[in-house]
């Protein structure tokens, strides 16, 4: 027996697991460098002069990467939950067709 998969799940699932992967850690990461550097360094910020090492603030961006990445799989989760069904079972189409490799 076949059970179907409820589109939103589905589709709530993938977001997650795309977001959790290495390359979309390794993109979050870096831009929170950046604006946690920016913050720490005002002329970096306003673009003149140089900036602090980021090293200095390696554990509490790491820290602040791993809350964000949890924060916005909530929120895409919760976007998912709230999408009107046609809007979800049109990204869960697009999914499909992209798995597939078609356009």
């Amino acid at each position: 027996m076949t059970m179907a998969v409820d589109p939103c799940v589905s589709l709530g699932r993938k977001v997650s697991q795309r977001v959790h992967d290495d390359e979309s850690h390794r993109r979050v990461a870096a831009v929170l460098t950046e604006v946690a550097i920016a913050a720490m360094h005002p002329a970096r910020h306003l673009g003149v002069g140089r900036s602090g090492s980021g090293g200095m603030l390696e554990d509490s961006i790491e820290s602040a990467t791993q809350a964000a990445v949890e924060t916005l799989v909530l929120g895409l989760e919760d976007l998912v939950e709230f999408l009107p069904r046609s809007a979800v079972d049109e990204l869960a189409s697009e999914q499909v067709m992209a798995e597939l490799g078609l356009e």
